[in-house]
C-alpha cells in the first residue's frame, strides 16, 4: 500500500498479492522525460497475459513472460506532471502516485560520493534549503553484500535504504544517527542542475565507500583489461571486506573465475537499474585504486563503455553513449611533497589525454577537485567538505557536454604546444593553441625531467626537478630549464602531487572561467632542441612504467 510519508525511510509495497511494480518504483519517483521513453515494469502471478499501464488518458500494454515479469515502454512524456500511474491485469490494479517526469541521474562511486550533505560545508543551510526543491526526488540503494551474479531488482530484504522521496530537510538531512542521509555531491549536482533547467530531476544514489573500480565493473569490462581470465571451470571464493566486515560470497559463473571484490557491486547495486531509463551518470571514485593505479586508464573507460552498452541493450531507450561525468580526485595529505598514486589516477581518469571528452571517453565531462583540499576535515582529509564547488564544476561541464548549451567555458587550460630556446634556457608551454587567457597564482607546480640520455623513466640517469616560471604571457607559461644540470631534458609535468596546492591556490587557472589547469604529463626528445612543437592532443600520452 502507498504511504503518506515522503521521507522514503519506510518500505513501500505497491502490490496486490504477487502483482506489483519492481522494487525501485514508488510514489514520488521521477521517470525520464521526453524525448526518451520511460519504462515501467513489475511482476504478475499469471503468465502470458497482458498488463496495461495507464497514465492520463493513455494506456500501453505489455505481455507477462514465463518468469512472471511484465514491462511497458511509455510514450514520451514532456509535461512534468505530477501523474498517477496505474497498472491493471487479471490480478487486479496497482498504482503509483505523485510521479514526475524529468531527467534521471545515477550517482555512484566510493566514499566521496557517499559523503552526505550533513557532513559537508554549510550543512545546516543546505539541509534547510532542500525544502525549496520539491521537484527534485531522491532514492538511495542500501550497502549490502555484493552478488556473484547480476541481480535484476532490489527484492532482497533491506536492499533499499531510502525509497523515492520528495526533497526536503528530512529526506536530504535526515535524523538517522547511523546514516546522514543523502549524498552531498549527488544532491548539489541535482540542485544546481535544476536551477539551470527548471524541470524535475531524479537522483539515484548507489555508492559504497572504500571500493575500487573493479567492484563496479562487469566481468566483460574487466576482461577487456586482462583482469579476468577465461576458464573451463568456475571457482568459489569467500572473503571478508576488512573495512565493512561484510561477507561477499561468490558462486559459480560461466566463463569467468571469480576474484575478490570484482564485479560484486556491479551485480548487486547497478545491474538492477538496467531496466530504468536514465539521462546520465555522475561518478566520484578512484582513491581506492591509487595504491595500484596502473590499470585505471583501461578499467575506468572500459567500465563507462560497458555501462552504456548494457543500459542501452536492456530495452533500447537509454542513449548508447549517455553522458557520464566524474570528479578528478581532490587532494589528500597536507604534505605537498608526496606524489605516489593520486597523480597517476588523475591522469588515468582521462585515459591519459589530460582532458575529456576525448576519443576514448566520448560524451564524458569532469570536475577537477585537486585544488579543493580540506586537510582538517573531521572525517579525514581524503574527504573535502567543499562539495559545492565540486558540484558547480560538474554542472558547468554537464551543461556543455550533456545538454549542449552553447557559450559555456568548461575546459581548463590545456597545453597544446611548446617552444624551446636552449640559449635562453627556457621552455615555453602554449595553452589552447594560444587562445587561453591564463592566470598565474604562484610559482609552484611545474617540473622538468633531466636526463643524461633519452631516458624518461625514474632511473639513475633520469630524474625530475622543480622549476620556476620565468614569465607568463596571455596564453603561455615560460619555464626556466636552468635547474637541470644535464644536457638533455626529456619531460615536463604539472601538479604532479597528491596534494598540489592549498585551497584554490594552484599555480595556473583560466582567467575567464577560474577553472584550475589539470595535471599534465608529457615526454619528448625534442625538449632540448630549439624550435616550436605541437603536442598531439588526439592521442593519449602514457606514463613510464
Amino acid at each position: 500500500m502507498a504511504t503518506d510519508d515522503t521521507s522514503g525511510t519506510q518500505e513501500v509495497q505497491h502490490s496486490n498479492s504477487n502483482f506489483k511494480f519492481a522494487a525501485y518504483y514508488g510514489d514520488h519517483m521521477v521517470l525520464q522525460r521526453a524525448p526518451k521513453q520511460a519504462v515501467v515494469w513489475g511482476y504478475h502471478p499469471f503468465t502470458y497475459v497482458y498488463v496495461g499501464v495507464t497514465i492520463g488518458n493513455n494506456t500501453q500494454y505489455g505481455l507477462v513472460n514465463t518468469h512472471g515479469v511484465w514491462s511497458v515502454i511509455l510514450d514520451p512524456v514532456e509535461d512534468p506532471g505530477p501523474y498517477n500511474i496505474t497498472a491493471h491485469g487479471l490480478a487486479g490494479e496497482i498504482s503509483l502516485t505523485d510521479v514526475l517526469f524529468g531527467d534521471v541521474w545515477v550517482c555512484s562511486g566510493q566514499s566521496n560520493m557517499e559523503f552526505t550533505v550533513r557532513m559537508g560545508n554549510n550543512a545546516t543551510e543546505e539541509i534547510q534549503d532542500a525544502n525549496n526543491y520539491p521537484s527534485i526526488r531522491v532514492f538511495t540503494v542500501n550497502q549490502r553484500a555484493g552478488s556473484s551474479t547480476p541481480l535484476s531488482d532490489f527484492t532482497i530484504k533491506n536492499s533499499i535504504k531510502q525509497y523515492w522521496s520528495v526533497a526536503s530537510n528530512t529526506s536530504i538531512g535526515g535524523s538517522d544517527k547511523d546514516w546522514g542521509y543523502f549524498s552531498a555531491v549527488c544532491w548539489l549536482y541535482g540542485k544546481y542542475l535544476y536551477q539551470k533547467l527548471g524541470y524535475p530531476i531524479g537522483l539515484v544514489n548507489t555508492c559504497w565507500g572504500g571500493t575500487a573500480v573493479e567492484a563496479w565493473s562487469s566481468p566483460e569490462a574487466l576482461l577487456k583489461c586482462g583482469l579476468f581470465r577465461s576458464t573451463k571451470e568456475t571457482e568459489k571464493t569467500r572473503f571478508t571486506d576488512p573495512d565493512r566486515s561484510s561477507d561477499y560470497r561468490y558462486s559459480d559463473k560461466l566463463n569467468f573465475s571469480w576474484l575478490p571484490n570484482y564485479s560484486g557491486l556491479w551485480n548487486a547495486m547497478v545491474h538492477p537499474f538496467l531496466n530504468m531509463t536514465i539521462y546520465g551518470v555522475i561518478w566520484y571514485q578512484g582513491e581506492s585504486n591509487a595504491p595500484s593505479p596502473h590499470d585505471y586508464n583501461c578499467t575506468f573507460p572500459s567500465m563507462i563503455s560497458d555501462w552504456r552498452v548494457k543500459f542501452h541493450a536492456s530495452h533500447g531507450q537509454n542513449d548508447p553513449a549517455f553522458p557520464f561525468g566524474f570528479v578528478m580526485l581532490g587532494a589528500n595529505e597536507p604534505d605537498m611533497t608526496k606524489f605516489d598514486g593520486f597523480p597517476e589516477i588523475r591522469w588515468h581518469q582521462t585515459a591519459d589525454f589530460g582532458y575529456v571528452p576525448n576519443s576514448k571517453m566520448a560524451n564524458t565531462f569532469m570536475a577537477n577537485a585537486m585544488d579543493l583540499p580540506d586537510f582538517l576535515n573531521r572525517v579525514g582529509s581524503i574527504h573535502p567538505g567543499d562539495k559545492q564547488d565540486v558540484a558547480r564544476r560538474l554542472v558547468n561541464a554537464s551543461l556543455a557536454v550533456a545538454y549542449h548549451h552553447k557559450d559555456i567555458v568548461y575546459q581548463a587550460p590545456l597545453p597544446t604546444g611548446y617552444k624551446v630556446d636552449t640559449e635562453a634556457r627556457t621552455l615555453e608551454i602554449v595553452y589552447n593553441n594560444g587562445s587561453e587567457a591564463l592566470q598565474l597564482k604562484n610559482n609552484v607546480g611545474f617540473e622538468i625531467c633531466c636526463s643524461y640520455g633519452n631516458i624518461t623513466d625514474y632511473y639513475d640517469q633520469s630524474w625530475w626537478v622543480q622549476t620556476s616560471v620565468d614569465r607568463i604571457t596571455r596564453s603561455t607559461v615560460v619555464l626556466s630549464t636552468a635547474p637541470c644540470p644535464a644536457q638533455t631534458i626529456t619531460g615536463v609535468r604539472y601538479a604532479w602531487r597528491i596534494s598540489p596546492c592549498s585551497f584554490k591556490d594552484c599555480a595556473l587557472y583560466s582567467l575567464l572561467s577560474s577553472l584550475p589547469a589539470s595535471p599534465f604529463f608529457f615526454t619528448s626528445r625534442t625538449f632540448s632542441r630549439d624550435g616550436s612543437y605541437v603536442i598531439d592532443g588526439s592521442v593519449p600520452h602514457s606514463l613510464p612504467v
